[in-house]
């Protein structure tokens, strides 16, 4: 941190595309931005090239493109912190942002105005029971995919298995927006998913028209990533593929918001008006934890959107 002040015009609580785009925005405009960015945006562990991005080829992968924006936004003086943001509170034009970090720096802040480009918690299948080793090959060198906005041209010509960590109804719009590409398709449900297997789930499966299974997964084998991979069953089943798709459940980080009074949805969206603006004064939303389609795109889209309404708010309270 280098400047000594704690006072912001904004603070953006969420250091992804949306997040990033907010800020860029209001430094571009000369206004004083902090960042505040606890490193766990997708976009920060995936290395398989987004193809849905304007303007980017050759192809770059989104742990890249998201470094060049952190890197563009020292360009437009505005400060970053890694860290976590605990507590919010307050109103504006006197917000307070309690923090948590490893580095010597401030732990409590206050802004003027607030973005809240948190995100979502994005639940991945579990491996033996857990879902951390399944990590390695969560979105990387095409070993899996998870966006059919983003990503289901990049199956075409391919035996896909649909691995499912939600849904019936997830893992069947998979199933439908990469079927114009894939090969083959099949969809394993797994009985340890975040949302239970039922006997409906069966009876919706049986009525798809797509091949499916289900059972635990015991074992991850990448014999070739993205050219021959086998997810190996707790009963003994080997379903061999050249990639994995997976149809996951995300859960919205909105519970910042729900400290400041702030409404959500019954699935924990941020309620926003049509500018990114929330029921609380001086508090903006950007990014997938409000209700959208989870891409660069939109999500840059929306940041941006965000900053050109605080700048308006904050001239106009000046």
């Amino acid at each position: 941190m280098k400047n000594k002040s704690t006072h912001y015009d904004t603070v953006v609580v969420g250091g992804g595309p949306a997040g990033i785009a907010t800020a860029m925005h209001l430094g571009f405009h000369r206004l004083r931005v902090l960042v505040i960015d606890r490193k766990t945006s997708p976009m920060q562990f995936a290395n398989t090239p987004v193809h849905n991005y304007p303007g980017i080829k050759p192809l770059t992968a989104p742990n890249k493109i998201l470094r060049k924006m952190r890197k563009e936004l020292r360009e437009f003086n505005v400060e970053t912190l890694f860290g976590n943001v605990i507590k919010l509170e307050g109103q504006t034009p006197n917000f307070q942002v309690h923090v948590k970090s490893r580095k010597p720096t401030p732990t409590f802040f206050t802004a003027k105005t607030l973005v809240l480009a948190t995100g979502i918690s994005r639940k991945h299948p579990k491996v033996n029971g857990d879902w951390k080793k399944w990590l390695p090959y969560a979105a990387k060198n095409h070993m899996s995919y998870y966006c059919p906005d983003c990503d289901s041209p990049q199956v075409a010509g391919r035996d896909v298995v649909i691995v499912n960590a939600g849904t019936v109804k997830s893992a069947l719009h998979v199933a439908r927006c990469i079927k114009p590409f894939a090969k083959r398709i099949h969809i394993f449900m797994t009985e340890d998913s975040y949302a239970p297997f039922t006997k409906e789930s069966e009876t919706i499966l049986k009525q798809s028209g797509f091949e499916w299974t289900h059972g635990l997964i015991k074992e991850i084998k990448i014999l070739e990533p993205g050219k021959r991979q086998q997810l190996l069953t707790a009963d003994g089943q080997t379903l061999e593929c050249n990639t994995f798709f997976v149809a996951w459940i995300g859960i919205p980080r909105s519970e910042l918001a729900v400290q400041l009074g702030i409404e959500v949805d019954d699935q924990g969206n941020i309620i926003t008006d049509n500018q990114g603006g929330t029921n609380v004064e001086g508090v903006w939303v950007a990014g997938d934890v409000r209700p959208m389609t989870q891409t660069v795109a939109t999500a840059v889209g929306t940041g941006v959107y965000a900053g050109i309404m605080i700048t308006h708010f904050l001239l106009a309270s000046d």
